[in-house]
């Protein structure tokens, strides 16, 4: 965010992660930072759910998730909606407006999202999000 011009220094902007001196890196910002927690385990609980289907579950790290290395599959599109989504929000809610994400807006969004995709000839996906 810092060579964006988003942010002033590199520390992550949350008081609770500044008193900790938590660099705000590209893991930190969508994985570890107080304001995406909770989502972002509900959104690596899903995307290792997905990727279930060939198997056993890859040992897969927070990173190779965010930037989409993980193994394709047959729930590639449920798996490309939800990162997608995520990535969306985290940037519209914890970077602009400074609030925490919350579980429950990820799963509004996601619902709406494909609600209205069921009436347009785009792929379908399907992801249980209770």
């Amino acid at each position: 965010l810092v060579m964006q011009n988003r942010a002033d220094d590199d520390l992550c902007p949350n008081s609770a992660c500044r008193r900790e001196n938590l660099v705000q890196d590209i893991e930190h910002l969508f994985c570890t930072c107080y304001r995406v927690r909770a989502a972002w385990g509900w959104v690596k609980g899903k995307m290792l759910k997905l990727l279930r289907d060939q198997g056993r579950p890859p040992d897969i790290r927070n990173m190779d998730i965010i930037l989409a290395r993980f193994p394709k599959g047959r729930q590639e599109d449920e798996c490309t909606l939800l990162l997608g989504t995520y990535v969306e929000l985290v940037d519209r809610e914890a970077v602009l407006k400074q609030k925490e994400l919350l579980v429950n807006t990820v799963i509004g969004v996601l619902q709406t999202k494909t609600v209205s995709a069921r009436s347009r000839a785009v792929p379908q996906a399907h992801i249980a999000l209770t």
